[in-house]
């Protein structure tokens, strides 16, 4: 791609050139995640999410169409500024997976559905650049990929998170402590769409089955005396008698003691970056 934008007939120069073309995404991203870490924590989890998944998509798009060195930036660096999100997907399967029993298995898709993706994407990539050229049987007619001939692949991965976007806004639940309450037409919209799939046969007899089992639960779950026993006209009545142990004070409510709910507080910058995070940072800088 960089020696279709003929900068120079140097190949040392065109590796440099696709350099900076990679570094420009995980620079922006680096210099975002922060920024989007901190956003999941006033707006939610699910926006920061979807917004990293429409703004990867946005620049796929603004990359297929690049015919210059400075566009190709711009949409690297776009896509990496709008997608700083790992954090935030990290904290949602914290959030998803209470048990730590369960925790290594959750956080072990994650590693392998990059590792995947890093292998596919660039199969893709290189299968469907330059269809016009690769496959002519197929692409000699349409001028439009002669024109913009890396631009299959990225309409490809569009399409790929079109779906990824629309299963979000559908059954993705929120998981932040303080915004999953709030209302999700998106997910109430899922919940709709999942409702017409469910087989009626089965939702009727499972249906049945909890009224019938409710049904001969009821004696015990309703305490009801005995007839002879609902009043206290047949108990025997007792005579007063001391009390053993002194009256309870009643409560009043200066006498409670409420104490007031403590805000909680987003730690600072210094207290997430300690020695030992530091440290894990520059080594995996280092081996990136």
């Amino acid at each position: 791609m960089i020696t279709s934008f003929q900068i120079t007939n140097d190949e040392d120069q065109i590796g440099l050139y696709a350099g900076l073309v990679t570094s420009a995404f995980a620079f922006a991203e680096f210099s975002t995640g922060v920024f989007w870490g901190r956003l999941s924590d006033k707006i939610g989890r699910k926006p920061v999410l979807m917004i990293g998944l429409v703004g990867t998509l946005i620049s796929m798009l603004v990359f297929g169409f690049a015919s210059s060195l400075p566009v190709a930036l711009l949409a690297r660096a776009l896509g990496g500024a709008l997608n700083g999100n790992i954090g935030v997907l990290q904290t949602t399967v914290a959030e998803i997976v209470t048990e730590k029993e369960h925790q290594p298995s959750a956080y072990a898709i994650m590693p392998f559905v990059w590792s995947l993706g890093s292998i596919l994407g660039p199969l893709i990539g290189g299968a469907l650049a330059e269809p016009c050229k690769n496959y002519p049987g197929w692409f000699s007619r349409w001028t439009f990929f002669q024109t913009y001939p890396y631009l299959l692949p990225n309409i490809v991965c569009a399409v790929v998170l079109v779906f990824g976007i629309l299963i979000g806004i559908l059954f993705l639940e929120e998981t932040h402590q303080e915004k999953r309450y709030r209302r999700d037409i998106g997910l109430e919209a899922g919940r709709k769409i999942q409702s017409l799939f469910d087989k009626r046969t089965g939702h009727e007899s499972f249906t049945k089955l909890q009224d019938a089992s409710f049904e001969e639960s009821r004696p015990l779950l309703e305490d009801e005396a005995p007839p002879g026993y609902r009043t206290t006209e047949g108990s025997p009545q007792y005579p007063s008698s001391r009390s053993l142990s002194p009256a309870a004070p009643p409560y009043t409510r200066s006498a409670l003691k409420i104490r007031p709910q403590r805000k909680l507080v987003p730690p600072s910058i210094q207290i997430a970056f300690t020695r030992p995070v530091v440290i894990h940072i520059i080594g995996y800088g280092i081996l990136a």
